[in-house]
Order: C-alpha cells, then sequence, then structure tokens
C-alpha cells in the first residue's frame, strides 16, 4: 500500500512493481511514466515518515499520428459501455462500466474526456450510463453535484 516490500526498509516503484491496486482490489502491474511518477511521490513520502496508501488514479496517454490516445482508469473486468463523440471522425470517448461502476474511459482526440474522467474517477463518482449520455455539460453537473452532497468523499 505504500510501495514497501515484504522487507518493510525496501520500496519497489515502477513498471516492475506489482501491487494491490485500491481500485480494482487485485493486484496490477502498470507500465507507464505517469504511475512510476505517482508511485515515486508516494515512496518519498514514505521514506520521511508521511505513509500514505497509494490511491493515485492511473491513467495514460499516447500519440499516434494525428491521433491523441487517452486512457484513465482501468477496465478490465468491464461488461458495457457508452460512446460519446463521432468515431468516424476519430473524435470519441468509451466510457467502460461492470454492472454500473465506472472502471475507465478511453479517449481519442477528446482531452476534456479525459480530463473529467480523471475528477470523476479521483472523486470517487460513478455516473450512470445515462448521465454519461447526456455529454460533458450533463457529466460536469452530476460531478458539481456530487462533489457538494459528499465533500469529504469527493475531495479524496
Amino acid at each position: 500500500q505504500q510501495m514497501r516490500t515484504s522487507v518493510p526498509e525496501i520500496l519497489a516503484i515502477g513498471d516492475a512493481a506489482s501491487y494491490r491496486h485500491w481500485f480494482t482490489g487485485g493486484d496490477v502491474r502498470l507500465e507507464s511514466v505517469q504511475n512510476a511518477t505517482d508511485q515515486a511521490r508516494l515512496a518519498a513520502r514514505t521514506i520521511i515518515g508521511h505513509a500514505d496508501n497509494y490511491s493515485a488514479v492511473p491513467w495514460f496517454w499516447s500519440d499516434i499520428g494525428d491521433m491523441k490516445l487517452q486512457m484513465v482508469g482501468l477496465i478490465a473486468g468491464g461488461d458495457s459501455h457508452v460512446v460519446l463523440g463521432d468515431v468516424a471522425e476519430n473524435k470519441f470517448s468509451i466510457y467502460h462500466y461492470a454492472a454500473s461502476r465506472l472502471l475507465g474511459i478511453e479517449s481519442v482526440n477528446r482531452p476534456g474526456d479525459h480530463m473529467l474522467g480523471r475528477k470523476m474517477l479521483g472523486a470517487g463518482f460513478s455516473p450512470s450510463p445515462q448521465i454519461v449520455a447526456t455529454g460533458p455539460d450533463g457529466l460536469k453537473a452530476a460531478l458539481a453535484a456530487f462533489q457538494q452532497a459528499e465533500p469529504a468523499r469527493a475531495a479524496g
């Protein structure tokens, strides 16, 4: 939880570190710059005695030609999805669900969806597929209402 190995004085971070993920409840190993950076920050805090549990929301990105691919969350185990945007125009996002729980979002050339997804997952907010279908404005309003109703939880 604090990037400690089975030997408490030894920490592990980055691509090789497998850990129990707070969101999935399972062991994961994420290979991304952002994950390694988030883990390094937590390891530094652990070393100086301010140990928190690792709770960063995983996110990734890649630029391929004229496409910006961005992902937030972990979508393994999903059983349904909602698509926003225009797939034919390479401007769309796929919101992945397991039952009614939002697992993650994959976006192509829709950075606003990605940033909103990071805020939602970080706050513990899981909008229904019906709210997602209302689009970014509806999602922003629903997130704001959630943050007002549950400020302590939404603050992380």
